[in-house]
This record gives C-alpha cells, sequence and structure tokens, in this order.
C-alpha cells in the first residue's frame, strides 16, 4: 500500500489581479442575488401549492406534499429574517451621528 504525502498548502495571495467593483455594481449585484433568492422562495411556494393539489387530488402521497411545505415554509421564514435584519441594519445606520 502505498500513501503519498500530501501537498502543502499554498500561502493566500491577495487578488491583486481581480478588478473592484464600483459601488453601482455592487449594489446591482446585491439587487440580482436578493431577486434571485426571492424567485426561488416564490418557487417552492407554488410547488407547495400544486403538491398540496395534487394531494387533494390523490396523485401524490403526504410525505411528499409534507417536504414541499415544510421546505416553502421554512425558505419563507429564511425571508422573513433576513428582511429584519436588513431592516434593523438601515435603522442603526440611520440613528448614527456623524
Amino acid at each position: 500500500m502505498e500513501i503519498n504525502a500530501l501537498n502543502p498548502f499554498s500561502p493566500i495571495q491577495a487578488q491583486a489581479t481581480q478588478k473592484l467593483q464600483t459601488p453601482a455594481e455592487a449594489t446591482e449585484g446585491f439587487a440580482n442575488f436578493l431577486s434571485d433568492a426571492i424567485d426561488q422562495v416564490n418557487q417552492l411556494q407554488v410547488e407547495s401549492s400544486r403538491m398540496a393539489d395534487q394531494f387533494a387530488a390523490g396523485t401524490v402521497e403526504i410525505h411528499q406534499m409534507s417536504i414541499a411545505s415544510q421546505k416553502a415554509s421554512v425558505m419563507l421564514e429564511l425571508t422573513l429574517q433576513v428582511r429584519n435584519k436588513a431592516i434593523e441594519s438601515y435603522q442603526e445606520i440611520m440613528r448614527m451621528s456623524i
């Protein structure tokens, strides 16, 4: 049995080659990230509703419907918590004196 040595870790180097983003680009990227996240939450809500309808029609099992419902519920709760933290952060910044 042959044992090979691990490759040594290379030191972390500053990424000087990466272009710095302008504030407008960073804002646009963050807005796109939030928009995509909200779209995912919406898709899970739609999927949960569709599964509930299919369960009522008898085409899916209860565990499938329960899993879809729980996923949608957890994602919605996470979204609300992120929103609440963002609002709290904004309010804290507005209370700062310059």
